[in-house]
């Protein structure tokens, strides 16, 4: 977005993208530039009255861009479409990510299947891969919701293993936990299903509702991985408690061994979280899946019963009100995909346009920044509406990002 402002409010920092005069006979070298110096200023002073400052080009130190917030009212906004910032680095990051999941995926599957005389060797293997896949997720604990918005769309348990371990593991490094322990909850949440490769298929892939014999042997599916692990002594305890535990709940309603409320620890529970939410937004045999933020509220609704209450004040805070991913109306009707938001301003996150206000596709794509539209009393136009089910509206979002890091 460029904002006009009056050159004695410049300060060093600004981008200054257009003067209110020809660019040829001044002394600037380039059509567009990042003030550095009070000669710029002072240069600026004497050529010009006014000049347009580009934000998103700005210095993105706090003071400069609170001092470009406050002066957005009353100013002439020219709305602008940017580029995706920062896609190269997410799109490069995602697919070194995306290269190991995929590994990890066969590998916990040849582990989950195997008989006591190889399971070692790929249970080695798999440890392996998800080290590599924790370091890198841990970087940039962000990575983590992309690789879920971004995952193939299936519940087969390697599939729901990965996603829970990418979830778990960025969420842990949110909470700022330390490397070790977001390692713990890594390898918990990768292998925390094995177990469900005993139940008969049948079972496990049955449309409707369980009978309570069949719910019976689903219930068994965290003793069955428990028991696969246990002979396995380089494993840290926590994992096997993961492992075992993270059907427990809060009020004992969980199994297999109906923990109550401090039996049951932090890293299980934050496994647990990660595994009901992306279950949730999962297409499942015996019904389909829901958006992030009713995925969100439904863990809500199950609050302090469930779950740890301060967890889930954490986990929805970085999940976010309105998720990344998440596919938007805009007040002028036009359609747009959440694609950042910062964390102290989560009601006007920076969004991806894929539909006009007449239901034309919006190529090529770009954002806009909806915190410097709110600024500038641009709302009622393009604000921020509601989400909508992608569903509703027949738009791909998953395919649209893969689209736009150019990952299919």
């Amino acid at each position: 977005m460029k904002i006009q402002y009056r050159v004695e409010q410049l300060e060093k920092g600004m981008y200054v993208a257009e003067l209110d005069r020809p660019w040829v006979g001044t002394p600037f070298m380039f059509q567009g530039f990042i003030i550095e110096s009070d000669d710029e200023l002072a240069q600026l002073k004497q050529l010009c009255k006014h000049v347009f400052v580009d934000d998103l080009k700005s210095s993105t130190d706090l003071k400069t861009q609170n001092k470009l917030h406050s002066a957005v009212r009353g100013s002439t906004i020219t709305i602008e479409f940017q580029e995706w910032k920062g896609l190269e680095k997410l799109r490069e990051t995602i697919k070194t990510i995306k290269r190991q999941s995929e590994d990890a995926v066969v590998r916990l599957t040849q582990f989950a299947e195997s008989d006591s005389s190889d399971h070692r060797e790929h249970l080695r293997d798999t440890r392996e891969v998800v080290t590599h896949l924790i370091n890198d997720i841990a970087a940039d604990p962000k990575t983590s919701q992309w690789m879920r918005i971004l995952s193939e769309q299936d519940a087969t348990m390697g599939r729901h293993a990965m996603n829970t371990t990418t979830l778990a593991v960025g969420f842990a490094g949110a909470l700022g936990w330390d490397a070790a322990l977001q390692a713990v909850v890594g390898e918990g949440a990768m292998l925390h299903d094995i177990g469900m490769a005993k139940i008969p298929k049948q079972i496990r892939d049955k449309p409707g509702a369980l009978s309570r014999n069949e719910f019976k042997l689903i219930k068994l599916h965290p003793g069955y991985a428990a028991a696969k692990l246990e002979s396995n002594t380089g494993l840290d305890p926590r994992i096997l408690e993961i492992v075992r535990h993270h059907h427990e709940r809060l009020d004992g309603s969980g199994y297999p061994d109906g923990l109550q409320g401090d039996m049951i620890p932090d890293y299980v529970q934050l496994v647990s979280i990660c595994d009901v939410y992306d279950s949730y937004i999962t297409d499942q045999c015996y019904r389909g899946k829901l958006t992030s933020s009713a995925a969100v509220a439904r863990i809500t609704k199950r609050g302090t019963r469930h779950f740890n209450k301060d967890l889930i004040e954490q986990f929805i805070r970085w999940i976010g009100i309105y998720p990344l991913g998440s596919l938007v109306y805009l007040r002028n009707n036009s359609l747009a995909i959440i694609v950042a938001s910062d964390e102290t301003k989560r009601l006007n996150p920076t969004v991806l346009l894929v539909q006009d206000t007449d239901g034309k596709a919006v190529l090529p794509r770009r954002t806009l920044n909806l915190e410097f539209i709110e600024s500038a009393g641009l709302s009622a136009q393009w604000g921020l509406r509601g989400i909508v089910d992608p569903g509703t509206v027949k738009i791909d979002v998953r395919q649209i990002l893969l689209q736009e890091l150019q990952l299919r």
